[in-house]
């Protein structure tokens, strides 16, 4: 490796004996394990040449790290689509360009059947497991989690959208989990489905993309694998096969978004979907095995949050929270849209802490609509 070296920012999660480094959008699937010490490497080799890198080591311990040891680093990260050569720059801008035409199907075969007659049994199934009614409305606020885990949230979802008009449009808002350029970002290409493509709404996204001081456009391959917006619209465009999308992300809360998106929603009306889940407890995310006492905290949080939201009162439900121990992932959205949820009284038609055996994890699930 000749010349300054440029890294990408990893998606970094600690493991068993060290670290797992991956590239945070899965273009390159190839993971990397590192130990403290070649993170420790990792850090000094943004900007500088190998010998650059050879000589700040002897600085911080006086070792001579053979230059063969740090190439094989560098194919490693490069490998791993985590150091700019210009082979990995090809392949993003040429996963880029894909994505600024369309967004494919990434969980087809896994979350939901690929086939239309096998998507049009499963949502009925879908539907049948959510044993009552429900009226229609005009937020409505679904999971994004594994919809096998939470049958009966769906169900509740399905029954909201079997009752609601079909809108010309769906504001659909999930949550980012993939780094973004931006506060928020919308990508206005067809995403395809088992019913067929969900066609963006280009005239509303320009609307709303001039109302703003960013550009929203900002991170297509964030896009590439977000199940936040996938697993949603599968269900959204099986119940509105004619209605146009606004697929939007949000990393951090953007009170510029909100704001804008109630302009807009005045010119171009329509059903406004926040595809948010709520804790996240256990090992997985940091915690001590599930128990007893930390479920019920949990519970405690998800269904008090979603009590206020029902309330018409989204500020109470993020004063609920407080910090937010147990890591409820609808906080940015529901702070970037809370005075379009303010005054607007609901129901809670679902609500489960399911748990992650294998992991003795548990994620919250919930289904509410205003």
């Amino acid at each position: 490796m000749e010349g300054r070296l440029r890294l990408r920012e990893p998606q970094i999660t600690r493991v068993e004996g060290g670290f797992l480094l991956q590239d945070p959008y899965g273009v390159f699937p190839k993971p990397l394990v590192l130990t403290e010490g070649g993170l420790f490497l990792l850090s000094l080799l943004e900007g500088r040449t190998l010998e650059e890198v050879q000589e700040e080591v002897f600085k911080a311990h006086g070792v001579l790290l053979p230059r063969k040891e740090l190439e094989e680093l560098a194919k490693a990260l490069e490998e791993a689509g985590l150091l700019l050569s210009e082979r990995v720059e090809a392949r993003l801008r040429e996963e880029e360009a894909r994505l600024k035409r369309e967004r494919p199907m990434r969980l087809a075969g896994l979350s939901y059947p690929e086939g239309e007659k096998e998507a049009r049994a499963f949502l009925e199934a879908f539907r049948g497991s959510f044993p009552g009614e429900a009226k229609g409305g005009e937020v409505l606020l679904m999971p994004h989690l594994e919809p096998s885990r939470v049958p009966e949230a769906y169900g509740a979802t399905l029954a909201v959208l079997e009752k609601t008009p079909e809108p010309e449009r769906v504001y659909l808002v999930g949550v980012a989990h993939r780094p973004l350029k931006e506060r928020a970002a919308a990508l206005p290409v067809p995403f395809h489905t088992p019913f067929g493509p969900a066609e963006p709404d280009l005239p509303a996204l320009q609307a709303l993309d001039a109302l703003l001081p960013f550009e929203l456009f900002n991170t297509p391959l964030a896009f590439r694998e977000e199940h936040s917006l996938e697993l949603p619209l599968f269900f959204l465009k099986g119940a509105f096969p004619r209605a146009r999308v606004l697929p939007l992300l949000v990393g951090q809360r953007s009170p510029e978004l909100g704001q804008a998106l109630g302009m807009v929603l005045r010119d171009y009306p329509g059903l406004l979907v926040l595809a948010v889940d709520l804790s996240h407890v256990g090992p997985r995310f940091g915690d001590p095995p599930l128990a007893r006492p930390l479920a019920e905290e949990a519970r405690r949080r998800d269904q008090g949050f979603l009590e206020r939201l029902a309330q018409g009162r989204p500020q109470a439900a993020l004063a609920h929270l407080g910090a937010n121990p147990t890591r409820v992932d609808a906080v940015e959205v529901v702070a970037t849209l809370a005075p379009l949820l303010e005054g607007r009284e609901g129901v809670v038609l679902s609500y489960r802490l399911d748990l992650e055996a294998p992991t003795l994890s548990a994620v919250g699930a919930g289904t509410l609509v205003l």
